[in-house]
């Protein structure tokens, strides 16, 4: 799992994501004897169905968040972090080279979805045996076309048994999250009787915004800690601006190091 955060505000678009790496691994059954009501000698048994999958966090030195160089164009993953034996930014030097220079955000978008939609039908052999309604490899896309000088354009892309390209933009200044949500969701939830606003998105400058952006993950993260749940968020926290006369820049990113 992950969370990715995007956050559009007038100076630019935030592009935010942690570094954790969580799997499902099928846990070994425990053998068990009963006793032989006869002769009170022990006889092994076991299940004979395979125990369920369980979630195991893996490397905390993921990366999930990237820039498609030719358009200056920000992409944050959540889900699956290899695919066919490959990693995503692996897998992402091939879409580059197939987009242009002139092209849209939008149209980038689509060629992420077609790309990545091929390669997961390879990994799971058909689209087919994804379960209705789960989506497990997702991203966030954000950049700027030549008329976007007001606000940028996101787009969610998320990929199962059927394809999902929604654009965020035309809610306007806000934030979205990908990924697992439900700390975050705790946060928005609005409550009558704990009436607490949201930010001003229109009125942030990108500084607030970058720390809004770490703040969710960062809460995500510390919350999970305290909770008897397998962590789904973790590592550092990775984070980059796009904006129109800048194009994209890293903030924050983890480097390799001895």
């Amino acid at each position: 799992m992950s969370l990715v955060v995007s956050l559009r505000v007038p100076d630019g678009i935030v592009l935010a994501a942690d570094s954790l790496m969580t799997f499902h691994t099928q846990a070994v059954p425990k053998e068990e004897f009963v006793r032989c009501p006869k002769c009170e000698a022990k006889i092994p048994h076991s299940l004979i169905s395979p125990p369920p999958p369980v979630l195991a966090p893996g490397s905390a030195n993921v990366q999930k968040l990237f820039c498609i160089k030719k358009r200056d164009i920000g992409l944050a993953v959540f889900g699956m972090p290899f695919l066919t034996g490959r990693t995503i930014e692996s897998h992402l030097r091939d879409v580059e080279k197939r987009i242009f220079e002139n092209e849209t955000v939008e149209r980038v978008a689509t060629k992420v979805e077609e790309y990545f939609r091929a390669e997961l039908n390879k990994e799971v052999s058909n689209l087919e045996n994804i379960p209705e309604n789960q989506f497990p490899l997702g991203f966030q896309l954000a950049g700027y076309d030549e008329q976007d000088i007001s606000i940028g354009k996101t787009f969610s892309i998320e990929l199962g048994k059927t394809s999902r390209v929604e654009p965020l933009h035309t809610k306007g200044y806000g934030c979205s999250i990908s990924g697992d949500q439900r700390v975050v969701l705790k946060l928005w939830k609005e409550d009558p009787n704990i009436p607490l606003p949201m930010p001003p998105f229109q009125l942030l400058p990108l500084q607030d915004a970058i720390d809004y952006a770490i703040f969710l993950i960062d809460t995500t993260i510390k919350f999970q800690r305290f909770t008897p749940m397998t962590p789904t968020c973790g590592g550092s926290i990775d984070v980059a601006v796009i904006t129109y006369h800048s194009g994209f820049q890293w903030i924050k990113k983890k480097e390799l190091a001895l």
